[in-house]
């Protein structure tokens, strides 16, 4: 591959990428994984980004499961970009890409810093890249959703996730919805003025929600917002056989709502870096 060639993006989101010599083929350093011709023990060179959990590997020989592009020899030095697979007494990842080391990545391998913060940092871009509204602003009010006023019993579908609304009967992981208005002082993603956005977000500590923001009024930052679809089902109330004329028990709606879902969604003003470092660093192309 010519060193000037931008490598195609995996289709699969890297979360471990390092540079590794390959040790040995057909072997594993764990005795759980059956090895194949594309099972290899990597030594890691020199980690570029990493999870928490894999940030201090350097020097250690891990497995590799390859997938796809030519088969790694013994002495290839290589940049891998993998994913977690198992883990024991060693670690065993699967690689979506490995490129041979050329020059086009001297400046990624010879870069100082934490692999922690660099791949912080580009989740963080990704995130902003998938957010279809970025806005800084006041949160000014916090409510409860009318459909959760208005009715008895519903379950809302959010990004494919059916789960109980915040009124009526509950499960444990119910998200108890609220909404969250914000005052916009300024708009550094999306189109059009706004001078006021309203967020919904989940005011629940259960495990599945406790990591998402819970804002408050007062607050101010930046917000960075997911353009969500949400279905509300309603049970229809009244009598059984007023129901039963008004046609299917449950009344199902749709509507468009911003959602911040992620610790990564919200940024007060007094914080460094984050947000306002992409805000700072990205093109000026790219935004509005």
């Amino acid at each position: 591959m010519p060193a000037n060639r931008t490598p195609r993006v995996p289709e699969k989101r890297a979360t471990f990428i390092f540079k590794g010599t390959v040790k040995q083929v057909r072997a594993a350093t764990l005795r759980q994984v059956s090895a194949d011709e594309r099972t290899l023990i990597v030594t890691v060179d020199h980690i570029i980004e990493a999870p928490v959990a894999l940030a201090a590997f350097t020097g250690h020989d891990i497995t590799v499961q390859t997938t796809r592009g030519a088969r790694p020899r013994v002495g290839d030095e290589l940049i891998f970009h993998t994913t977690g697979w198992m883990f024991g007494d060693s670690v065993a990842v699967e690689s979506i890409q490995q490129l041979p080391v050329n020059k086009s990545h001297t400046a990624l391998v010879s870069r100082g810093g934490d692999p922690i913060d660099h791949k912080r940092a580009r989740d963080r871009r990704e995130r902003f890249d998938q957010a279809s509204l970025v806005v800084s602003g006041t949160v000014t009010t916090v409510r409860l959703p009318a459909e959760a006023v208005t009715s008895k019993r519903r379950a809302v579908r959010v990004a494919g996730l059916v789960v109980p609304a915040a009124v009526g009967p509950v499960s444990e992981h119910d998200p108890h919805w609220r909404e969250a208005v914000i005052a916009v002082d300024g708009v550094h993603k999306g189109r059009g003025a706004k001078r006021e956005v309203v967020i919904r977000f989940p005011a629940s500590t259960d495990v599945r929600w406790y990591k998402a923001p819970k804002f408050q009024t007062g607050q101010k930052g930046f917000f960075m917002l997911h353009d969500t679809q949400v279905t509300t089902r309603a049970r229809r109330v009244g009598g059984a056989a007023r129901a039963r004329a008004a046609g299917p028990p449950e009344i199902e709606k749709s509507k468009r709502v911003y959602t911040a879902l992620s610790p990564m969604d919200f940024q007060t003003y007094q914080e460094p870096g984050g947000i306002r470092t992409v805000l700072e660093t990205r093109p000026r192309s790219a935004g509005t």
